[in-house]
């Protein structure tokens, strides 16, 4: 029987960038159980007008709760002019994945390196094209995904396909086996927990075969 473990994420979603860490020791643990793959979510995908001092504000705020709860490093600081708006990062996400063949979630982590701890602008397209260039991507292949239409609108299908699972905090764990998908945790969750969670629904299987 197939089974995967979708991780519903963003690279400008602080409680997603918080769970990094713990994602990784699950997987690593699992490794030889499930599959994880990840479905972008999309922040403020709406957004087009550039963030300002409350607006700030209140990501610290948010990030600083992150951080106590996560142990996750914050920069603590932002680009001077910038929108808040994920769609062009998780964009250059999906281009990553379609290039490798494989769900990129080093690039993704690379991205939230560059926002959270570095406090850089990544809808810039030079700045996610060198991310890709890093990753053994050229710069061109990048650049010229970044305005595939078609691309575009897969991940605008993305955001809403991963919503229709009731995702509404970010991140999300949706289980899938045999082509079905639910939600498996709303929220941040830390490896234990995950772990946790994918076993029952493993025992589950192995008891009902």
């Amino acid at each position: 029987m197939t089974v995967k473990v979708y991780i519903v994420t963003d690279p400008m979603c602080s409680w997603c960038w918080g769970m990094t860490p713990q994602i990784k020791i699950a997987a690593e643990r699992l490794a030889d159980r499930v599959e994880f793959d990840l479905l972008l979510g999309g922040i403020n995908t709406h957004g087009s007008q550039p963030i300002g001092d409350y607006g700030k504000r209140h990501l610290f705020k948010l990030w600083k709760e992150v951080h106590a709860t996560t142990s996750q490093s914050f920069g603590f600081k932002l680009p001077e002019t910038f929108v808040y708006n994920s769609t062009i990062p998780c964009i250059a996400v999906a281009a990553m994945s379609r290039w490798l063949g494989k769900p990129a979630f080093d690039y993704l982590h690379r991205l939230q390196q560059l926002f959270f701890l570095e406090g850089l602008n990544i809808n810039e397209p030079g700045l996610l094209a060198d991310a890709a260039q890093d990753r053994g991507w050229t710069r061109d292949g990048m650049v010229t995904a970044l305005s595939d239409i078609n691309l575009r609108e897969v991940v605008r299908f993305e955001f809403s396909t991963s919503r229709s699972y009731g995702t509404n905090a970010l991140p999300s764990v949706l289980w899938e086996e045999t082509g079905k998908r639910v939600l498996l945790a709303g929220g941040y969750v830390d490896a234990d927990m995950l772990v946790q969670l994918i076993q029952t629904k493993l025992d589950g299987i192995s008891l009902g075969s």
